[in-house]
């Protein structure tokens, strides 16, 4: 009872603080990360992302489909928000656009007239060397390009806002001695903002990842020893869930903020059903205060044992027990070990 009852309670502490985990192995290896890698985009930020500008080659009706019908196909908080933003300026359901696909971690692909339809970020399309895609990126904005057959037609810049509880989450673990890293799919001017707005080092900071390069990170990490936990809203993440020490799948704000997909769900080994990233600091300070538990049971089985083997061996010539007070005393000797248990009931974090 001493792994299995502490275990247990803090199973529904969990649930109770917004934590969900999969196996006692994650809450009990918790307590000794020492690296957090963090994704950027609805992870970092709120993922609520509203188009400031956007720049249209032909600004006509069919134009407008067309950038729907290919920016409602990927499930990417950036094309969602631009989805948005065409349905809003009067975009139809209907285009000629055909065979769309998502690419994973660069954009999403189509074919219109005959010709390449593509949107996604400005390395992936060759763009970053347009004036006007250099000018948004420079300020820090996120950007959304369109190409048709290798040309520019449309480019969408758009702002994010961070999480109210970042910079208190990333200082905290930081006084912990835990080290922070940030690896986004987002243009490195962009990544590199949101990191110095954090406190974040660039040498851990990594923009323009696949999800290849995501999950290669933390093997390098994982390399040198550390135990890495990856926190990531489920966009293209779900290899980097599976390679670190511990995934953290972080919910959505709101049904349509994040994809949510099943496959990333089920890579993680913990899922914050609560979008803070509070939750992390949570998920540490419940492994400490399971450790202890599980410590102070063990200890406790290992006195009481230790002192019934004697007395059962005859140890002490002049103490006897009856044998119904020795297997009532068995039976009481339970007690402590799910009493201190059960305290984990009242476990407060206060982060």
């Amino acid at each position: 009872l001493a792994v299995p009852m502490v275990v247990l309670v803090a199973s529904g502490v969990a649930a109770r603080l917004g934590m969900v985990f999969k196996a006692a192995t994650t809450i009990e290896i918790a307590k000794d990360i020492n690296h957090v890698v963090f994704d950027k985009t609805g992870t970092l930020t709120l993922g609520r992302l509203e188009v400031l500008n956007a720049d249209l080659l032909e600004n006509d009706e069919e134009t407008r489909s067309a950038l729907w019908a290919l920016s409602a196909a990927s499930q990417h908080p950036v094309a969602r928000a631009v989805s948005r933003y065409l349905m809003s300026t009067g975009a139809v359901t209907t285009s000629n656009v055909l065979d769309v696909k998502e690419v994973t971690g660069k954009g999403v692909e189509g074919t219109l007239d005959g010709k390449p339809l593509r949107g996604g970020n400005a390395n992936w399309l060759g763009a970053e060397a347009h004036p006007s895609v250099q000018a948004y990126i420079a300020s820090g904005l996120t950007v959304f390009c369109v190409t048709h057959d290798g040309n520019i037609i449309a480019t969408f810049t758009l702002t994010d806002t961070l999480r109210p509880e970042a910079a208190h989450v990333m200082s905290t673990l930081s006084a912990r001695g835990v080290l922070i890293s940030i690896l986004s799919g987002d243009h490195a001017a962009v990544v590199d903002r949101v990191a110095s707005t954090l406190g974040v080092p660039s040498e851990r900071v990594r923009a323009g990842c696949l999800p290849a390069d995501k999950a290669g990170y933390i093997r390098m990490l994982q390399a040198h020893g550390e135990r890495v936990l990856f926190c990531g809203d489920g966009t293209n993440d779900a290899v980097a869930l599976a390679q670190a020490d511990i995934g953290v799948h972080m919910s959505p704000d709101s049904p349509g903020s994040s994809t949510g997909a099943a496959a990333e769900s089920s890579a993680a080994d913990a899922i914050l059903t609560r979008p803070s990233l509070a939750g992390i600091i949570g998920l540490m300070d419940l492994s400490t205060a399971v450790h202890r538990r599980i410590v102070l049971n063990f200890a406790w089985s290992a006195v009481y044992n230790l002192i019934a083997v004697l007395f059962a061996a005859g140890a002490f010539v002049d103490a006897r027990i009856s044998p119904e007070y020795a297997g009532l005393g068995e039976i009481v000797s339970v007690l402590p070990v799910v009493l201190v248990a059960m305290q984990l009931k009242w476990f407060k974090t206060d982060h």
